[in-house]
């Protein structure tokens, strides 16, 4: 029987299996190290597995890689500005395809790396602070023209 600080423990599984199980559903865990390893390892990779399919299937891809991308400052940066663009109407809705425009949520976007920028002024190294300039400048302009 497994040990736990010096103490013997007995597991009981009440969960009936089968109709010629006893009415009590006892047995005990017997299982050696190696097995209880060989068992946890085998959840692991299953959960894994369980994992990279539910990614895949959100992609609609059975195949699919998901990118593995940095958490940096640039990369946030481009997001948003994506997110801006495809408000803005600039480029299309990648899950119905379509054009689509909010320029409201879209003037939010750019609000917000705008006060990202000042929150951050001084702490941007200069090819930072360069592409956060050129995005804000890019989504106005984008914005200007929308509003007509």
């Amino acid at each position: 029987m497994p040990e736990e600080n010096g103490k013997l423990f007995k597991v009981v599984d009440k969960r009936k299996i089968s109709d010629s199980e006893s009415e009590s559903g006892e047995q005990e865990g017997t299982l050696t190290k190696q097995e209880e390893e060989a068992e946890a390892e085998k959840e692991t990779a299953g959960e894994k597995s369980l994992e990279k399919d539910l990614r895949e299937e959100a992609q609609g891809e059975s195949n699919a890689e998901i990118p593995n991308f940095e958490a940096d400052f640039a990369t946030f940066i481009y997001s948003l500005n994506t997110q801006a663009l495809l408000f803005l109407g600039k480029i299309p809705n990648p899950i119905s395809k379509k054009y689509e425009k909010d320029i409201g949520t879209a003037k939010y976007l750019i609000d917000t790396i705008d006060m990202l920028s000042k929150k951050t002024k001084g702490n941007l190294d200069e090819n930072e602070a360069k592409l956060v300039e050129n995005v804000l400048y890019d989504l106005r302009m984008a914005y200007i023209s929308e509003k007509k």
